[in-house]
């Protein structure tokens, strides 16, 4: 029961800041059979000869020119994930690999995020208009080999989870990428947008329409907790011509260049951002707090034009 309602809670949020009415992939229940990549991160020294190889997560060491690059790599933003209010977390979800691989999918997932956040988290991406799903979600790359989701969680505990990207056809790569969920705190005092650079993805109706996620953190004063904050950004929502919305724990609001949210008992407040048909270059993005000495700060976001990583 305690499942069902955090889930339905992810969802309702879901619904309300993607504008509209979506379909809710239901948690799939796999088996992790021994020698199984799931089962070798589980058990992380077994001397198993299928444990033994690269998952897509490390680098080389030793001497020469090194070990080549990983065929596919998993990127979280940001590192760490600070909670913020009733223990919530927001993230971006970068998966790169090589653009032979252009239009395929790969399906991300996190069973113990999913864990750690009462049994269940959400990804949502804009690819063919509006989806998201609960504990993990399939996405196409595009034709750089590139794909971008967001994540939301509710009451996570914190600690460290793996967050897992495969490929679901031959070759079948695989990234891991080990994420730290750190307890709400007092931080210092601004605006943050992450991740730095964001590489706009899609370029097709299956793998979406330049699309841009993004996560930005305000920072204050510990005295405003409980008041309002607004992040607005009037050249960050010009730049999506294919529509944007903010969300945050004051709601949804999509197509406006700004948002509100109440700052937790620790001065903090979170927001998330996704727009399609985005153009490339810096915005500028601006946080006030609504009371007290209205303290203002200032950050430039950059969104970086397609590109292939790998």
């Amino acid at each position: 029961m305690r499942f069902m309602t955090r889930a339905a809670i992810l969802v309702s949020v879901a619904a309300l800041a993607l504008g509209g009415v979506a379909d809710m992939a239901a948690a799939k229940t796999t088996t992790n059979p021994v020698g199984s990549l799931k089962w070798c991160n589980n058990h992380p020294h077994s001397k198993l000869a299928a444990c033994q190889k690269s998952t897509g997560g490390g680098t080389g060491s030793g001497g020469g020119t090194g070990a080549p690059p990983p065929p596919m790599t998993i990127a979280v933003s940001p590192a760490p994930l600070v909670e913020t209010g009733q223990s919530e977390i927001y993230a971006v979800v970068e998966v790169e690999t090589s653009p032979s691989f252009a239009n395929d999918i790969v399906n991300i997932d996190s069973s113990q995020l999913a864990a750690a956040c009462g049994g269940a988290i959400l990804f949502g991406t804009l690819q063919n208009g509006i989806n998201f799903s609960s504990s993990s979600v399939q996405v196409h790359l595009d034709d750089d080999g590139n794909a971008t989701v967001s994540l939301y969680g509710l009451d996570c505990a914190p600690g460290t989870s793996v967050i897992e990207a495969d490929l679901t056809v031959a070759p079948f790569f695989s990234a891991l990428r080990a994420v730290d969920a750190v307890a709400p705190a007092v931080t210092p005092a601004g605006v943050t947008g992450t991740p730095a650079n964001e590489v706009e993805t899609g370029n097709s109706p299956e793998s979406g329409n330049s699309d841009v996620y993004a996560v930005f953190y305000v920072e204050t004063d510990p005295v405003y907790a409980e008041q309002t904050v607004e992040l607005a950004s009037a050249q960050l929502s010009s730049r999506c011509l294919g529509g944007s919305t903010w969300l945050s724990n004051g709601g949804s609001f999509p197509g406006p260049a700004e948002a509100t949210a109440t700052l937790d008992d620790d001065g903090n407040a979170v927001f998330a951002f996704s727009g399609a048909g985005c153009a490339a270059g810096p915005s500028a993005v601006i946080a006030d707090v609504l009371a007290g000495i209205h303290s203002s700060y200032l950050t430039t976001f950059t969104v970086a034009a397609p590109t292939p990583p790998i």
